[in-house]
């Protein structure tokens, strides 16, 4: 049992740790289902830390000669001045990448967000990337260290600017057809619409047609509507919506318009959303988000009121929890 002397330092030491690092587990599995994304990361990076101090702990509890356990030590700070060194590197650059989004918070899941000419909403964020579902309803995985070299755009919730561009040629007055702009607008469903002359070409005047869309969940559906309408309220005016410079390689009397016959002017009420089909991972993670966090603000009252509708509550928060889990496996 002498032999058993020297480490018994160590073993208590060991012991502790282990003992230490189960009951932060534990703690964390616990409270994980009740927490926030930034608490759970700010968990993970706690207990990182904390593991790497026990097992430092460790190490000086040993029975090693302290020259030795010089060496090691020296090796276990090298090892970590290195990965700090090394933060340019792709792996530890998308890390802090993430704690800095965690941090600043530029955009959450189901926001609508531009990045890198990468267009899509954001159903998914990462450790390392970033996961946004795009218009063809494509996942695409964006290292985080993306987000902090380029700018960000994201659509604000409380509406965005829908817009297209046209041109028509110089012999349709612009105070003839902006009203028509308008109305095509409004018929889309934009609120506050507006017309701006963007250019002054040599063949045609290139016009901007904008409005705000206050749901912004349909931006692609509103972006398609828009351009329908205009090519009713357009046609049906008798405007040709083509620049004379197209016309030019185009063998025409002066009666010739190029301007569709008799058509119908579009009802899509029964018409499928696009969002629906194309962002539909997106919208689901952000449904559950949204429900994940009112049933912890119910389950925090119900604590406090020491009510027995605490456990259904938390029946349906790990129900919750397990369709997250499965959305993003």
């Amino acid at each position: 049992m002498l032999f058993l002397k020297p480490l018994i330092p160590m073993l208590v030491t060991l012991g502790t740790s282990v003992l230490v690092l189960w009951l932060w587990n534990h703690f964390f599995i616990k409270r994980k289902r009740n927490s926030s994304d930034n608490s759970k990361f700010a968990y993970q990076l706690v207990q990182f830390v904390l593991a790497v101090s026990l097992l430092i702990s460790v190490i000086i509890a040993s029975p090693l000669a302290e020259g030795t356990r010089n060496q090691v030590l020296a090796l276990i700070g090298i090892v970590i001045s290195g990965v700090i060194a090394f933060s340019s590197t792709v792996f530890v650059t998308n890390f802090m990448a993430a704690v800095m989004l965690r941090v600043t918070k530029p955009f959450r899941v189901g926001d609508f967000i531009t990045v890198a000419g990468y267009i899509g909403k954001v159903s998914e964020k990462g450790l390392f990337d970033t996961e946004i579902q795009s218009e063809n309803r494509e996942l695409i995985a964006i290292p985080n260290a993306t987000f902090l070299s380029n700018p960000v755009v994201v659509s604000q919730s409380s509406g965005s600017i829908v817009y297209t561009t046209l041109s028509l040629g110089y012999e349709v007055s612009h105070s003839y057809v902006r009203p028509l702009m308008l109305q095509a607008a409004e018929q889309s469903g934009l609120t506050d619409p507006f017309v701006h002359i963007t250019l002054l070409g040599d063949f045609a005047v290139t016009y901007k047609v904008s409005g705000l869309l206050n749901d912004v969940q349909l931006i692609l559906t509103a972006k398609s509507r828009l351009n329908q309408n205009l090519l009713d309220v357009l046609h049906l005016a008798g405007i040709e919506i083509v620049s004379p410079s197209v016309a030019r390689h185009i063998q025409q009397n002066e009666s010739t318009r190029l301007i569709p016959g008799r058509f119908p002017v579009h009802k899509d009420e029964n018409l499928v959303q696009a969002e629906e089909i194309v962002f539909d991972k997106a919208i689901e993670a952000k449904e559950l988000m949204a429900a994940r966090k009112l049933i912890l603000r119910r389950l925090d009252e119900k604590r406090q009121e020491k009510s027995g509708d605490a456990e259904i509550l938390e029946a349906e928060l790990e129900l919750i929890e397990d369709q997250l889990a499965a959305l993003q496996t």
